[in-house]
């Protein structure tokens, strides 16, 4: 005889931020990027830290866009636990895109982050935003 299965407790895990800014340092140091205002927030993104701690152990999308500065060229990570996962890359010459996906599994409690490495990025002044991190729970283990 099996013992039968204990159904896992229901998890809801997932955002979308936009409208990023990145704190002023010396560009050649790695920063967490900072975002403004939370679209959706189904569980796990912390506003005051500007992370997502996984709320449960399972398989995770994650994407992220952003867009150069003129006449500045960026590097930003996707970071778990603070390991470098992929990377997204804009040139200096004027105002291209970058962007980039993963699906990772994480347990419950990793924290996962966007990290401007290198140079800045550009925001619009007023209402158009360019940059965007979302994530989603895709299955929970």
């Amino acid at each position: 005889l099996r013992a039968p299965e204990v159904p896992q407790p229901y998890c809801s895990g997932g955002f979308s931020v936009r409208r990023a800014v990145v704190p002023t340092q010396d560009e050649a140091v790695p920063r967490i990027l900072r975002f403004q205002e939370v679209l959706t927030n189904l569980g796990g993104w912390s506003v005051k830290d500007n992370i997502f701690v996984a709320p449960c152990t399972g398989a995770y999308f994650f994407t992220f866009h952003a867009i150069s500065d003129d006449g500045k060229d960026f590097t930003v990570a996707l970071m778990k636990e603070g390991e470098y996962q992929v990377t997204a890359y804009g040139t200096k010459q004027g105002y291209q895109q970058g962007s980039n996906s993963a699906l990772l599994f994480l347990n419950a409690g990793a924290r996962v982050y966007l990290e401007v490495q290198q140079g800045t990025i550009y925001e619009h002044p007023f209402n158009e935003v360019y940059t965007t991190f979302s994530a989603f729970l895709v299955e929970q283990f």
